[in-house]
């Protein structure tokens, strides 16, 4: 397989969406993240930003060192990869005319309006479908366009919580832990570039657009697989189990635990019967394997601490690279270091397989950037940097606004 990021020799024409128009009104991150792909993928996509100061990102930190602060927010600058850059204030008469104009020719419209937003200005769900019926349309919020919070606002916390994920995490006699970021609106973001392919092909095969919608809420919901069949089908409800995977009810098990060495901290995720015997050769306990106190996965989540201990005694005089290399090179374990953020952009695995790549920008300079999760022997995804704030306006609207 060609190298995923030899970007230099790829250009648009060659790649599977070149020809197609995106426009995108969205801010933040979940629909500008699925603009990410469309544009990376060969697309034409052009990012309506309101005056005076556009996507609301562009303020939200950590900034890279620069001289206009604007353009050297990190997570803007993420999120609007390879785009072009318009100002565009679609609240005045003459900006929303522009922007009829604009989407009237353009394949998929990216935005996430609100039922609130929607009412105040006058929006239907129709109103640019109609003018283009090849227009695929994608609206991203955080709880759709209907049901009783349709209205309401949100950031990640909220929709964590109610996503069912906050309760999950952290340990069971304490509060629930926050996930860092915005891991809903990535995860929207990912499955509304998902949903969009889809009507592409539905496009290509009815010769119609239509009108998607996107819930963060709904996004987390449907995750909830093993979960939902612990309830279902045997009345456990989970709790947070803090560092142990689950001790609770008959998918109960001893494995999947985080533990201390001498330089941080141990993944274990051992869960099978093959693994948990070589879990004990390499801890020099092949007893346990005839112990009848540990012979059911059940038994060993109940002597979880006394495992514990016999891991964290193993790990004693050994750093994190020493248990994961023995582990997994030599016992086939699933272990792993828990890495901070700048070990894993050393991280052998994705230095080999060029996952981050330095971009240059006018006025952020130069920084590494991870680019797509995944590889094709044929395709080569384009990575540009982010567009300057209104950068594009007068090529793309011309007289228009």
């Amino acid at each position: 397989m060609q190298d995923r990021h030899s970007q230099n020799e790829q250009t648009a024409e060659n790649l599977p969406l070149r020809g197609i128009k995106v426009v995108e009104a969205a801010q933040g991150v979940a629909g500008p993240f699925c603009g990410r792909f469309l544009a990376a993928l060969g697309a034409k996509v052009i990012k309506v930003e309101r005056p005076p100061e556009g996507d609301w990102s562009r303020k939200i930190g950590p900034f890279l060192p620069g001289n206009v602060r604007s353009e050297c927010s990190a997570l803007y600058l993420y999120n609007n990869m390879g785009k072009e850059s318009v100002l565009l204030d679609w609240e005045t008469e003459s900006g929303m005319s522009a922007l009829e104009t604009l989407v009237s020719s353009a394949d998929i419209l990216i935005e996430d309006w609100d039922r609130a937003y929607r009412e105040e200005i006058g929006l239907t769900t129709d109103r640019f479908t109609s003018l283009n019926s090849e227009l695929i349309e994608i609206c991203a919020t955080p709880f759709g366009l209907t049901g009783p919070y349709s209205r309401w606002k949100s950031t990640p916390i909220v929709q964590l919580a109610l996503g069912g994920y906050l309760y999950l995490t952290g340990n069971s006699s304490e509060e629930p832990l926050m996930l860092p970021g915005h891991q809903p609106d990535y995860l929207t973001g990912l499955n509304a570039h998902n949903a969009v392919q889809i009507a592409l092909w539905e496009r290509a095969r009815s010769g119609r657009g239509q009108f998607l919608e996107m819930s963060m809420m709904e996004n987390l919901g449907v995750l909830h697989q093993f979960t939902f069949e612990m309830e279902t089908y045997s009345g456990v409800v989970r709790n947070r189990n803090g560092l142990q995977w689950n001790k609770v009810g008959p998918f109960a098990s001893y494995g999947i635990t985080t533990l201390p060495c001498d330089d941080g901290y141990v993944a274990f995720g051992a869960s099978t019967e093959d693994q948990w015997e070589r879990l004990c050769a390499m801890l020099g306990r092949e007893d346990l394997l005839d112990d009848p106190e540990f012979d059911t996965r059940l038994k060993r989540s109940q002597k979880s601490d006394t495992l514990d201990s016999l891991i964290t005694d193993w790990m004693k005089g050994k750093t994190r690279q020493e248990v994961f290399l023995e582990s997994s090179e030599k016992w086939f374990l699933p272990v792993a270091p828990v890495l901070n953020l700048n070990e894993v952009l050393r991280d052998p695995q994705f230095v080999q397989r060029n996952l981050f790549q330095p971009l240059s920008h006018p006025e952020a300079g130069e920084a590494l950037y991870p680019t797509f999760p995944f590889a094709m022997s044929e395709i080569k995804p384009i990575v540009a940097r982010a567009p300057l704030l209104g950068e594009h306006t007068s090529d793309v609207l011309g007289g228009l606004a």
